[in-house]
């Protein structure tokens, strides 16, 4: 009779490690459900025992707001950015551009509505926006900068105000409480950043 092997049991994640790999399965689940999704739910998206999600955080809004602020981080989307091909021509990288920022404004938006949208205890509010979100605005803007650096002699305009112009209309088209009805595609909003929305004057060019 062949002895039993022993199954060695999986080493416990470090704290920091577990509470990246809560927050990364659980944001799906609030990007879908909003506030409204329960820390039981939560736990079962993590593979975790409810009460293992109080012992890493505190309550159900300290833990949205974790997620939000992991969402909100820009070194992911900055370095997309900067891997976007150099030598395409400048209506792909902007196409690029325009859907990496498009899944970003719509993952922190979702999220921001959750927390907005829940019941939140004095200790809890903060006036203005997180100080993250500024940081994380500067760091995106500038990423947008650089890329249309490498197509000043193409813009009519400084490549940093060709950004903000980008991020603004990127910002309307993704937010629920400014676009009007349907959202723009990737390739009209290339279009309207590039080429403006009048049909160019056949005469103008002559």
């Amino acid at each position: 009779m062949l002895p039993q092997m022993r199954t060695r049991r999986a080493e416990p994640l470090a704290p920091d490690d577990r509470r990246r790999a809560i927050i990364g399965a659980i944001t799906p689940l609030i990007i879908e459900q909003g506030a409204s999704a329960t820390t039981r739910q939560m736990a079962e998206a993590a593979g975790i025992a409810e009460g293992t999600i109080f012992r890493v955080f505190p309550d159900k809004f300290a833990l949205i707001h974790e997620a939000v602020k992991a969402s909100v981080d820009p070194a992911p989307v900055s370095k997309a950015l900067s891997e976007i091909y150099p030598s395409a021509p400048i209506d792909v990288q902007i196409a690029e551009a325009a859907r990496i920022i498009v899944d970003y404004f719509e993952r922190v938006i979702a999220l921001f509505t959750a927390v907005r949208n829940m019941p939140t205890k004095d200790s809890h509010r903060v006036p203005g926006p997180p100080s993250y979100v500024a940081e994380a605005n500067a760091v995106i803007s500038q990423s947008l900068t650089d890329l249309f650096e490498r197509h000043r002699d193409a813009l009519r305009i400084e490549p940093a105000r060709a950004a903000s112009a980008f991020r603004a209309l990127m910002f309307a088209n993704c937010h629920p409480g400014i676009g009007i009805g349907e959202k723009l595609t990737i390739d009209e909003i290339v279009s309207v950043l590039l080429h403006g929305s009048a049909v160019p004057d056949p005469e103008a060019a002559t």
